[in-house]
């Protein structure tokens, strides 16, 4: 006797098993389309896993580089000032606190080795309290070595830096025909400006890692040696177990002088993350545009699949399947193709991370981690929410095919195939105009103006006149999906009024048969455009913005690069013999501007601002600096500075507001001049005249310097400059290859984002080549009983070709005006918001209107498979399985 629990669980055998027959007959039947759209959902969640790993890789790299080298301890002391220091009457209060286990006093500045060009890190700890807090500075001797302790003045270098030393040793020992003598036992010249200190290499640093290049030595000979001697540049405090953080904090921080600040290891975290935390988030919305490509794919494949099996559908229908497995039959069939291409995506999103991390870096070509190249480690919770993903956008392009399947007339389905619409949502199509009969009458049948793309328009707008949320431009993300989604839903509206009316014309039999089939399936065609519609939105506002922020930071630089020759040093001092040298007669130079850079801590979990000190006057600073807005005048009381547009944007600062700057050990307060454009420093720069500082206490100390050669005597100044270049290890360029080099980081910067664009043309296209064919086998009685009626092989094929040139055309022109308000979107709200650089919206219609003249052609292209289609259909058997 069967049960009825036995039955049921018959019928769900039996289900199951007529559900893997469909998805394998829809695998087998449609091999091409399915595998694209694996591929298409593969690719944007392979972008978007890449771009994690890669971002988690490097934050992790940086975060274990400064916990490497600053150690574990619960807070810091500091200045705020890169040039100020912490006086050790401060550190030794602090260190009598019960609350206090130790302070670890460390001084810290940069050296060159010889004459090196690049400096090095020159850290003086105390090793006893080191060894508590920083273990991994802590150095070994080399017992082989005749060379001094830590504490007789020996000095430690990291494995990467005598590695470095030992290659110079060998290119000194091939020129010089001996060996300089770098490594244990040896002396090294240790140059800051004009302070010097030959000291004796003792040793290494076992636990540094290995792309550190750093020196250790006691804190007492770095004193000695440069300074300075009653202050050290930071204490590393370890508190008592049972200290409460927070509230010993909140205490010294009220008993501390204006000039220091404490901070502790989340303010350093928190600093390290929002570095880079706007790249990472647009590189992620980016990758998810390309995942909405790739759903629109899936839309396309599951439609023309539902379509071509809606006689079958049909059948089941009648003999017993619900409306309900129908529709859950096709999102069935959405996961397959999910799944399979997210687990691809996920393979291909480890190779590319690995890839792109050897060829950019950690930081994509962004610029924030310049030089690492993080070691590629996958993690399961973001596999599986990457996974998730991918199955998810898969499931969203199958859903509506899958509604229509579940809502398809059975017995419409069985006799005429396919119905585009829902039968409450269908309405009459736009008839051809009868001989005699005016235009106007098409007009009065042309399709009502829908109100939701206009409500959705208006949506965007509104979201673009939002603040940042979490200093994030997430309203202006929100409404670039708005401007998507009005675009989308705008190609059946555009299709039936614009090809409506061209099917009313008179026009030869194959052009005409085309409009009508466009015109008269709107679906197929938002279908087949929609992909298109995404993708060269996208590709237009990238290059939009692209251009608009190129050509920003090109006339940026002919303001901020007014001399011929710039010469710098790399974080030290320039020195003075080259300095008094340049005022000397015989200097083949006609002006000379000298520069000086420190930093400044505003917010403890922001990264730091620059301070530009420079011989600037101050009445005319416009001269050298790109102002944004009106210039004011300072009261005589108060020194002006001129803040950068980031600065003004991160702290919502303005022109006539006195600014309390962290300086020179105290807080000074300074009047905001003016605000001036700064493509060069992301989180603000704060400049201020040589004189205004000097007469605030500051010691001027130039690295940077503008030159001007006197007339016709450019080659004798690079000829000047080359001996002192050579002797101080100093970097001299003209403003040609400044330039140069600027935009060619720049150009680096956003190569990410052109293989993102490359990859949702591709898919695009992809969809259009799909949709067309699929069209052309819904069609398939149509176009047989033209060709019966006399049309030949060669008028299908271009009626065929026609249909996907005017259906890539409707894409590519709602594309363009979908693209250019996203350019104006990213140009006016997503950077500002997220890199706070403000820049005029600049359209190159050339490279704009070259790439869609592309793409229509290769749209033309893709059509050509769907028109071999056409003129293959077997005419008597379809005629016949047509009775």
């Amino acid at each position: 006797m069967i049960t009825m629990s036995g039955r049921q669980a018959g019928r769900m055998r039996a289900l199951s098993q007529l559900s893997w027959w469909l998805i394998r007959a829809q695998f087998k039947t449609r091999r091409a389309a399915t595998l694209l759209s694996m591929l298409a959902i593969a690719l944007g969640v392979a972008l978007g896993y890449a771009i994690h790993l890669i971002n988690d890789a490097a934050l992790s790299d940086f975060s274990r580089a400064m916990k490497s080298v600053q150690g574990d301890p619960d807070a810091v002391i500091a200045a705020r000032d890169s040039a100020g220091s912490v006086p050790l009457a401060t550190l030794n209060a602090i260190a009598r606190d019960p609350a206090v286990l130790v302070v670890a006093a460390v001084t810290e500045t940069r050296v060159r080795i010889d004459n090196a060009p690049t400096p090095v890190r020159l850290i003086g700890i105390d090793v006893f309290s080191a060894a508590a807090v920083m273990p991994d500075l802590l150095p070994r001797q080399d017992e082989q070595a005749a060379a001094p302790n830590i504490l007789d003045g020996g000095v430690y270098a990291s494995p990467a830096l005598l590695a470095q030393l030992s290659q110079g040793a060998k290119g000194s020992q091939g020129k010089e025909g001996k060996d300089s003598g770098r490594r244990a036992g040896g002396t090294l010249k240790l140059l800051r400006g004009e302070q010097q200190w030959l000291a004796t290499l003792a040793g290494d640093l076992p636990a540094a890692r290995p792309d550190d290049l750093l020196l250790v030595a006691d804190i007492a000979w770095v004193q000695a040696r440069f300074g300075p001697a009653d202050a050290v540049s930071e204490g590393r405090v370890r508190l008592a177990p049972d200290t409460d953080l927070a509230s010993w904090r909140q205490a010294w921080a009220q008993r501390l002088p204006a000039g220091l600040l404490i901070r502790a290891a989340d303010d350093d975290s928190a600093r390290v993350s929002n570095l880079s935390r706007a790249y990472r988030v647009n590189l992620n919305v980016l990758a998810l545009v390309a995942l909405l490509t790739g759903t629109f794919l899936v839309f396309a494949t599951q439609l023309t699949a539902v379509a071509q099996r809606s006689t079958q559908f049909a059948l089941l229908g009648v003999l017993g399947l619900s409306p309900r497995m129908r529709l859950l039959q096709v999102l069935l069939e959405g996961v397959a193709i999910g799944v399979p291409g997210a687990l691809l995506g996920l393979a291909l999103g480890y190779a590319l991370a690995v890839a792109f991390t050897q060829l950019l870096g950690g930081d994509l070509g962004g610029g924030y981690f310049a030089g690492s190249i993080p070691l590629i480690v996958p993690a399961p919770a973001p596999a599986l929410l990457f996974l998730a993903l991918g199955c998810l956008a898969s499931l969203a392009g199958a859903s509506y095919p899958a509604y229509l399947n579940r809502m398809q007339p059975l017995a419409q389905a069985l006799k005429t195939g396919f119905a585009q619409r829902p039968p409450a949502d269908a309405a009459p199509a736009a008839q051809p105009r009868q001989p005699g009969q005016s235009g106007r009458s098409w007009l009065a049948r042309r399709p009502r103006v829908p109100k939701l793309p206009l409500l959705l328009a208006l949506a965007a707008f509104a979201l673009t006149q939002l603040p940042p949320l979490f200093e994030l431009p997430l309203a202006g993300y929100a409404s670039i999906a708005l401007v998507l989604v009005v675009g989308i839903a705008s190609a059946p509206l555009l299709t039936q009024l614009l090809f409506g009316w061209l099917s009313a014309q008179p026009l030869p039999a194959p052009q005409r048969i085309a409009l009508q089939n466009v015109a008269q399936a709107p679906l197929m065609a938002q279908v087949a455009a929609s992909g298109l519609i995404v993708s060269f939105a996208l590709t237009a506002s990238m290059v939009i913005m692209v251009s608009s922020f190129r050509v920003a930071v090109d006339q940026w630089l002919d303001h901020v690069l007014p001399a011929p020759l710039y010469l710098r040093s790399k974080a030290t001092p320039l020195p003075q013999d080259l300095l008094n040298a340049l005022t000397q007669p015989d200097a083949p130079f006609a002006k000379v501007e000298r520069m000086a850079n420190a930093a400044l801590t505003i917010d403890p979990q922001r990264p730091q601002v620059a301070l530009l000190i420079r011989e600037i006057e101050p009445r005319d600073p416009a001269a050298r600096l790109p102002f944004t807005g009106p210039l004011l005048t300072p009261p005589t009381a108060l020194p002006a500075v001129w803040i950068s547009e980031p600065m003004a944007e991160i702290y919502r600062l303005a022109p006539a507001q006195t600014l309390r700057l962290p300086l020179l050990g105290r807080e000074v307060p300074v009047f905001i001049g003016g605000v001036w454009r700064d493509y060069g420093r992301q989180f603000g720069a704060v400049v201020i005249s040589r004189q205004d500082y000097q007469q605030l206490g500051g010691h001027f100390q130039p690295t940077d310097l503008a030159l001007w050669p006197l007339p016709g005597q450019e080659a004798q100044a690079s000829a000047w400059l080359a001996p002192w270049a050579d002797r101080y290890g100093l970097e001299v360029a003209d403003s040609a290859t400044i330039r140069r080099l600027s935009l060619s980081i720049f150009d680096k910067s956003f190569a990410v984002t052109y293989a993102l664009e490359a990859a949702a043309m591709l898919i695009g296209l992809f969809g259009l080549a799909v949709t067309l064919a699929a069209s052309v086998w819904l069609r398939a009685r149509e176009l047989a009983t033209l060709g019966a009626l006399g049309f030949d092989r060669r008028m299908l094929s271009h009626a065929v070709m026609l249909e996907g040139a005017l259906i890539a055309a409707v894409g590519l022109l709602i594309g363009l005006a979908c693209g250019v308000a996203i350019g104006a979107i990213l140009t006016h709200v997503v950077n500002p918001q997220a890199f706070h650089w403000r820049m005029a919206l600049a359209i190159p219609w050339t490279a704009v209107c070259a790439g869609a003249a592309i793409t229509l052609a290769a749209a033309v292209l893709a059509s050509r498979y769907a028109a071999r289609q056409a003129t293959r259909l077997p005419v008597a058997q379809v005629l016949a399985n047509a009775q």
